[in-house]
């Protein structure tokens, strides 16, 4: 007798197995594609990131160095002249924080010199001074401009020096609150910001801000800066040869007493940049001097290091005057300039170091030969790498070098 059939009944153990199979293998097709799709999202993400911090780390970079030698609102800056610095055993070195100036590749750099004297140019050439991150590229360079500020109208204030380490600075005013003429604002400021720093007057001097005195004449280096100095300490300047005559006081709270970094005591200037025992390009040589301006510089400085969070990173960093290191971009790889220099006329181009017989202040163009930045190490997924190559004008030196003035040492 038969058995009857079942209507029921289920699949074989073979069908069970053959639609596992087809299944595992649709799975499987769809988990490639939504990795391929996340792979594909990563590197476009971090691509974009990538070009995102490349453009503002070249951005900034090309601003700075556009602004070499740059004045601002009738204050003098450096052009294509160059300030004096101590000359002798303990030679000046950037770039410098408060209390260290062991930066680049972890060791000071000393100024450039001419004739054996140290000298702060608009443009300071670093070639080769920089880290290795790469062997086959070599070390890196640095680069270094100075830019008067525009943020803070020293010109504005009269200048006393009172000894090798002080300076007062005096704001004079008219009866009706008037500036003297000298006293160049932005349209819509009536007056000059104050000298001391807080957190509602950010324009305010700071320690380690670099102070250029008379026609690149010294610089000092800020340490601290006290309000409310007598103003019969300050300097007040003669009336004025309009008719009828403006006279200008100083009020009380107008006078600032302005402490500058020296080599030793509860101040040391690491940079060296203000040795009080030196007769020459130090505030010692203009004590009891009235008649000197007075600008902010600002002295800033590319290179590049290692992170120090434990992923060794290579990184681009900026330092000015006596700031700490800020990063401006990671996974830069390379650094590297050339300059076009310019010598009675002739052009040397894309020059690594400068031609025999010139000057950084013979620069008129930078050249980025290279910024490389790679976004994860060569033969991982998603490597990418991006290089900028680039000039830039010095326009603040290039027309004192293409249009000289008769007389000039061009």
């Amino acid at each position: 007798m038969g058995r009857a059939s079942n209507p029921e009944s289920g699949f074989t153990l073979l069908e069970m197995l053959i639609a596992a199979t087809l299944g595992l293998l649709v799975i499987a097709g769809g988990v490639t594609v939504f990795r391929q799709a996340l792979n594909a999202t990563w590197v476009t993400s971090q691509k974009s990131e990538m070009q995102q911090d490349f453009r503002a780390a070249a951005n900034l970079l090309q601003r700075d160095i556009s602004m070499a030698g740059a004045g601002a609102m009738g204050q003098q800056g450096l052009s294509y002249n160059a300030v004096g610095l101590p000359n002798t055993t303990t030679k000046p070195v950037y770039p410098c924080s408060t209390t260290t100036c062991n930066y680049v590749n972890g060791t000071p750099v000393a100024f450039p010199t001419t004739s054996g004297a140290p000298l702060m140019y608009s443009i300071i050439p670093g070639n080769g001074l920089g880290i290795t991150v790469d062997a086959a590229t070599g070390p890196t360079d640095i680069i270094s401009v100075v830019i008067a500020d525009v943020n803070l109208e020293l010109n504005c204030y009269t200048v006393n020096i009172t000894s090798a380490t002080t300076a007062n600075f005096g704001l004079p005013l008219s009866s009706t609150g008037q500036v003297p003429p000298t006293c160049v604002l932005p349209t819509g400021v009536t007056t000059p910001p104050g000298l001391v720093w807080s957190s509602t007057n950010a324009a305010g001097l700071q320690a380690g801000d670099m102070i250029l005195f008379g026609s690149n004449s010294a610089v000092g280096v800020v340490t601290n800066v006290v309000a409310g100095t007598s103003p019969s300490a300050c300097y007040t300047p003669a009336p004025s040869t309009t008719t009828p005559p403006t006279t200008y006081t100083i009020a009380a709270g107008n006078c600032y007493t302005v402490t500058f970094a020296n080599e030793s005591g509860a101040a040391p200037d690491p940079g060296h940049i203000n040795q009080i025992n030196t007769a020459n390009g130090v505030l010692n040589s203009y004590v009891n001097s009235t008649a000197l301006s007075a600008v902010r510089l600002l002295l800033i400085t590319y290179y590049l290091d290692i992170s120090t969070d434990g992923t060794n990173t290579p990184r681009l960093m900026r330092i000015q005057n006596g700031r700490t290191p800020a990063p401006v971009a990671e996974n830069v790889v390379n650094l590297q300039f050339t300059y076009d220099v310019m010598n009675n006329g002739t052009v040397n181009a894309n020059q690594t170091t400068l031609p025999a017989g010139t000057t950084p202040a013979m620069i008129t163009q930078v050249n980025i030969a290279h910024m490389t930045m790679r976004s994860q190490v060569p033969g991982n997924s998603g490597y990418q790498g991006l290089d900028l190559n680039t000039s830039i004008s010095a326009r603040n030196l290039t027309s004192q070098q293409e249009y000289p003035i008769s007389g000039s040492s061009y």
